[in-house]
């Protein structure tokens, strides 16, 4: 099947194929995040490797956030590991689905992009107006740009 895009701009197919290969590095950053954790769960160290990371970082276990990010850790050592792997597999599967359409022009792929970046925008704007900064608002503005650039995409014949 030929390459959907061949009718669009350069610029907008190079543009797709970023967004494709970025999908692609989420798609490989949470495998081996997984990985990460279940060998650390596997040694026993979960916990102990997320108060030497907050060390590390200088900040103090008992402090809200390094706390709540403890408790969380705790509450992952009790879900099975297989549960953890299949959320991440699938996770994954969708990333990497999504990014080899994107590269290849599929119309369905763009679509899945439009619609998975439009889901988080809601939860992206709440957290810039109530915790308004740099790294929220280059958040946002990524995604936007995308969700716009998918949206030119599906506009283009094919």
């Amino acid at each position: 099947m030929p390459d959907a895009t061949a009718s669009s701009p350069a610029w907008l197919r190079r543009s797709v194929r970023s967004v494709a290969g970025f999908e692609a590095l989420k798609g490989v950053a949470v495998v081996l995040l997984v990985l990460g954790l279940l060998t650390a769960e596997r040694d026993g160290g979960l916990h102990e490797l997320a108060v030497a990371l907050a060390g590390r970082v200088r900040l103090h276990p008992h402090a809200l956030w390094p706390s709540l990010a403890l408790q969380g850790v705790d509450h992952l050592q009790e879900v099975h590991a297989g549960q953890i792997g299949a959320v991440a597999a699938l996770y994954a599967a969708m990333r990497f689905t999504e990014s080899w359409g994107l590269w290849h022009g599929r119309r369905w792929a763009a679509w899945l992009a439009a619609l998975s970046t439009a889901i988080y925008l809601p939860f992206e704007l709440e957290h810039l107006l109530h915790r308004p900064g740099a790294i929220a608002a280059a958040v946002l503005g990524v995604n936007l740009a995308v969700l716009g650039l998918m949206v030119l995409r599906l506009r283009q014949p094919g």
